[in-house]
């Protein structure tokens, strides 16, 4: 179908083509254009047909594809309001382009526009327009190419974390077996995982914000993180009551039971005091791990979906569980449960801050206040 000039002129002037052009370069466009409507999946620019044109979006929008683009996942999208186009004068880098809705158009027909050095001001001006938004498509597809490589990065890190976890999985049991405790074990792995996190957060060259390394808003998120936990808490705690009350074989424990974490060597104020600061800093470098390293990484590396939030907290989880394996499965769940709260939490805020101190206090309440490690020790 095709509008009216004076309705073309309107569209043109609503359009971001239209920054620097005159009035008279706007009318003169609408000579040459017209409205054009497209069905999702309809191609506007396709593959090996590059028709001199500029398309401009009135409403929908399209996937733009490159030529570099493997994966062929659309590189950007142009909206309401943007252009796209092709000229034979440009090492244009776009393959296709593809109503990713249904989507009104106008149609450039810039043919007759370059046909003639009539009209060459208005001919620099289109290919001043059309070279910077190109070269912002190469920046962003050149991005996107650096996302992939960290991701195939990550990958090769965590496959090799992986097999010599698995291979050495037996010694590891056989240790915790011998000496009754993991300490050693999970302190020598939590080192590893950390120093691996930080070379790939330094590597990715982005900001330490963007893995959630920062202090703003510090005091809301701190104040959140308690509000969100506190449920949390009184879950355990009405949990513990519920085992020690209907439960014949726990009517003897107490409702709080700071002795339990030292159970094996005895109570004493010093130690549960020393147990409790070293829990503070490596919940802040366990947090470190599976949301600044994993989670982060994850939710920046992984190509755009739906699920990709879910997948990254999942996945992250997963492997910091699995790290827990060498004590045993129970205790790997134990780990795997809360995470995906605290992924949540993470995601919510984009911050260690409140996650971090959420951490402390479950881990603090539940294993030396309550006194569940004699539950799942």
């Amino acid at each position: 179908m095709v509008s009216s000039n004076l309705n073309l002129v309107t569209d043109i002037r609503s359009n971001q083509l239209s920054n620097e052009l005159t009035d008279d370069e706007v009318k003169l466009i609408t000579m040459f254009s017209e409205e054009i409507y497209v069905e999702k999946g309809q191609y506007v620019i396709k593959e090996g047909k590059y028709n001199q044109a500029f398309y401009l979006v009135k409403t929908g929008s399209l996937n733009v594809l490159l030529e570099e683009t493997v994966t062929k996942q659309p590189i950007t999208i142009r909206e309401a309001g943007d252009f796209v186009g092709v000229l034979k004068s440009t090492d244009s880098p776009i393959n296709s382009v593809i109503a990713r809705e249904p989507s009104t158009l106008v149609r450039i027909n810039v043919d007759k526009i370059f046909s003639t050095n009539r009209y060459q001001p208005l001919q620099i001006k289109l290919l001043s327009k059309l070279v910077k938004q190109l070269t912002t498509d190469v920046r962003i597809n050149q991005n996107q190419m650096k996302n992939y490589y960290a991701l195939g990065t990550l990958t090769i890190f965590l496959l090799c974390i992986l097999s010599i976890y698995t291979l050495s999985l037996g010694a590891l049991q056989g240790f915790v077996t011998d000496f009754g405790v993991s300490t050693y074990v999970d302190i020598g792995l939590i080192i590893c995982f950390a120093w691996i996190m930080y070379k790939l957060i330094k590597k990715s060259h982005y900001p330490l914000k963007t893995f959630g390394v920062t202090m703003d808003n510090w005091k809301a998120n701190l104040k959140e993180a308690t509000i969100l936990t506190s449920p949390i808490l009184l879950f355990f705690l009405f949990l513990k009551w519920a085992l020690i009350t209907f439960i014949p074989a726990f009517t003897e424990i107490p409702l709080f039971n700071p002795t339990a974490a030292l159970a094996d060597i005895g109570f004493s104020f010093g130690m549960f005091t020393v147990l409790v600061v070293v829990y503070i800093v490596f919940s802040i470098v366990q947090e470190f791990i599976a949301r600044a390293g994993l989670q982060s990484a994850l939710c920046l590396y992984l190509p755009d979906s739906k699920g990709k939030l879910a997948t990254a907290i999942i996945l992250s989880n997963l492997l910091f569980a699995m790290a827990h394996s060498h004590i045993g499965t129970l205790f790997a769940l134990v780990a795997f449960v809360p995470g995906i709260y605290w992924g949540w939490l993470f995601a919510r805020q984009n911050s260690l801050i409140g996650v971090c101190f959420s951490h402390m206090l479950i881990g603090i309440w539940v294993l030396f206040i309550l006194g569940f490690t004699q539950f799942i020790g």
